[in-house]
């Protein structure tokens, strides 16, 4: 069976996701900010002398692309620029449809973030979502190598004190459900930025308002799946 099948599969017969803890990518998950995001590296393109260059390469670091395009002596300049641009431009930025439910029907020290941004840039962006900074968040300079790496999952479940096996990844991008599956999570994907035949998750969805949290007391996580 083929990833994509695997993961229509699973769609057609999700109910509840069973778990501890909820680890949420940022950037198109949580939060709309890909305009801004690609006016920022459109911008930078030109300003690197690289023609024509069109941003769509969205859940990786700004260091990982800065490599992936960039000749090494030219690097530091790169990754100051971009790092410079992102964070100036956050017009339009605002948080996902069902957002502020969602989180607040999830105990705080049940959910964080782990995102491909850098503690700076995260600080501003969700400060132009209104969004609250959780405790034991995790950003791009906080680990080694970033996604489709595992290490940001693995190391927000040891924050929070919960098995990764009981954790659910929510994320918009292929590289975060690489790494999520990496770290042995159930992963749930969101479509938006990227199509639904390109995630391959345990459960597609279009939208977080098709998630519903329901919690005994002291009792997991139930995170339902409803159809749109």
């Amino acid at each position: 069976m083929t990833d994509r099948a695997h993961t229509r599969l699973l769609q057609e017969s999700a109910g509840t996701f069973d778990v501890d803890a909820v680890l949420f990518d940022l950037d198109g998950t949580l939060i709309d900010s890909t305009v801004a995001t690609e006016r920022a590296w459109t911008f930078w393109g030109e300003r690197m002398g690289i023609a024509g260059y069109r941003h769509t390469a969205h859940g990786l670091t700004a260091q990982t692309l800065v490599n992936q395009l960039v000749d090494e002596p030219r690097r530091a300049e790169a990754l100051e620029l971009i790092t410079r641009l992102e964070i100036e431009d956050t017009r339009g930025i605002r948080q996902k449809d069902g957002v502020p439910a969602l989180l607040a029907a999830i105990p705080p020290e049940k959910w964080t973030i782990v995102t491909s941004c850098t503690r700076e840039l995260a600080r501003a962006r969700m400060a132009a979502a209104g969004l609250d900074w959780p405790e034991h968040m995790v950003t791009a300079d906080q680990v080694t190598t970033g996604k489709p790496s595992p290490e940001g999952f693995l190391l927000a479940a040891r924050r929070l004190g919960t098995d990764i096996r009981r954790c659910l990844v929510v994320e918009d991008a292929p590289a975060g459900l690489s790494a999520g599956r990496s770290a042995n999570a159930q992963t749930l994907g969101v479509t938006g930025t990227y199509a639904a035949d390109a995630l391959n998750a345990d459960v597609v969805v279009a939208s977080l308002n098709q998630l519903t949290v329901s919690r005994q007391p002291g009792g997991p996580l139930l995170i339902g799946v409803q159809d749109r």
